[in-house]
């Protein structure tokens, strides 16, 4: 189940595409995350995942950060990331 989330997910992005513009791009929330995930990845557009599928994403994504040697989101960051990302999640 898990893999048919992420394969789904990895599809959306795609059809979706990481260079549309972000939504509130000067916003401290779009800054935050684009500064966040740029080391790794151009940031996706948020539209690309359902609400649900961001949280999900955004926890599969902390231990990879780490593993990057990149610090751990703070709770702070974490918030403020997850409610941007799904602001302007898609619904489908």
């Amino acid at each position: 189940m898990l893999r048919a989330a992420l394969t789904l997910s990895f599809l959306a992005i795609l059809i979706s595409g990481c260079r549309a513009p972000l939504p509130d791009k000067d916003s401290p929330a779009a800054q935050l995350y684009a500064r966040r995930c740029d080391n790794c990845h151009r940031p996706y557009n948020p539209h690309g995942l359902t609400p649900a599928m961001w949280d999900l994403k955004v926890k599969l994504m902390e231990p990879k950060m780490q593993k990057a040697g990149m610090p751990p989101l703070t709770s702070d960051e974490r918030a403020s990331i997850l409610q941007y990302l799904e602001r302007y999640a898609g619904t489908d």
